[in-house]
Formats: C-alpha cells, structure tokens, sequence
C-alpha cells in the first residue's frame, strides 16, 4: 500500500491536471472555471484512493468509479443551460466529466496516462478553437438575434426580412416585456454570410430600440 506522502502526491498531481483544464475555462469566461475543476480532480481522485486502499483487499474500486462518473452527471447537468431557444454549456459540461476521469486515473496510478490526457484535452479546448471557427467560415451557421421592441411589434417584419436575405428562420418567440417586446429569432446564415449584416438590418426594422447578438 502507497503511504500517506505518495497518496497526497497523487491529489496534488490531480489538482493540477485539473487546473490546467480549469484555467482554459476560466480565460473562455465559463461557470465552472479553475476551482470548480480542482475541486473535481480533487474529489474524484480522493474517492479512488479511499475506496483502492481505505477498505483492505476486498474492496473493488471499480464500484466507487462507477458511482462517481453517474454523480459528476449532476453536476455536468447543471452547466447545461436554455438560453432563448439555444442550448449553452455542452462543452463545459463535457470539461467537467473529462476532468473527473483524470482524477480517477491519477487515483489508480496511472501517471503518465493522466498527464497525456490532460493535454489532448487542454488541445481540444482551446488549440481547436482556431480550427472550429475557420470551419465556421464555410459552413452554414446558426445565430441568436434577440430584439428589445416599442409596444406592440410586426413579427412579419422578420420573416420578410429573412425571405429577402435568403436567411432561413428556424425559431421565433415573442415575450412580453416593460415597454414593448422581446423577441428572440434564431436564424440560420448562408455560408459566407456575415451574422452582422443581418445584425444591422435587425436593427433598422421599425418599432426596434435594441438588437442583441449572442455572437
């Protein structure tokens, strides 16, 4: 059995693959940032290691690990968010059980396996980002337009400024609000197609104070 000095090791190993992870999360400005996921790495780490050599030989740690990757699924739930008619947070809810899984493998002992799995996925999260967004370029996008109205506002300025751009909408939602409406378009572009001439010409329709892009 590792003594206590090494087992400490491991967690202070694991909390700093877990930083890693965290400080990208942090610079992109998400929820769970650096101590959320130290304290994951931490966590998970410190289960394996009680449950491998806190209960003698019988005990099968396999058990615990499987019960921590369905309780990390709560917390990765809750990055998860409804923002008008998008879905945020799929990312960082996929950081989060990545994560947990590297305090897991630093748990077991697997050193050199951690290590390079925190690398792809610190490259994943951020060196991909470059590659995601030249991709983006090409491909059709989907954006999220919210307009802040005076009173009662025409929908049907929308679509008829969709139908004239060549924008397909793929959802549009009216609330009420203080002063006028919210309404919230989700648009898909044409390729090439820059999200702030759309933006523009949002902002140019009648009864519009404000034209809100989630860019």
């Amino acid at each position: 059995m590792p003594s206590d000095l090494e087992l400490l090791g491991r967690l202070a190993l694991a909390g700093l693959l877990g930083g890693v992870v965290g400080a990208e999360r942090e610079l992109a400005d998400q929820p769970a940032g650096l101590r959320t996921h130290i304290l994951l790495t931490l966590g998970a780490c410190l289960f394996t290691l009680v449950s491998a050599y806190g209960f003698g030989g019988s005990a099968d740690p396999s058990r615990l690990a499987a019960q921590i990757v369905t309780g990390i699924g709560f917390l990765g739930g809750g990055a998860i968010l409804r923002h008008g008619l998008n879905v945020r947070g799929m990312t960082t809810a996929a950081s989060i059980w990545a994560t947990c899984s590297l305090g897991v493998t630093v748990g077991v002992g697997r050193y050199l396996l951690a290590a390079g799995a925190t690398v792809l996925v610190a490259i994943t999260l951020g060196g991909l980002r470059v590659v995601r967004d030249r991709l983006r370029r090409w491909a059709v996008s989907r954006e999220e337009f919210t307009l802040l109205t005076r009173g009662a506002f025409d929908l049907e300025q929308v679509t008829d400024l969709a139908r004239r751009e060549g924008v397909a909408v793929r959802g549009l939602e009216r609330e009420q609000a203080d002063g006028g409406d919210r309404v919230v378009l989700v648009a898909r572009l044409p390729r090439r197609y820059p999200p702030e001439r759309l933006l523009e010409a949002l902002t140019r329709l009648a009864g519009v104070r404000e034209v809100e892009w989630d860019g």
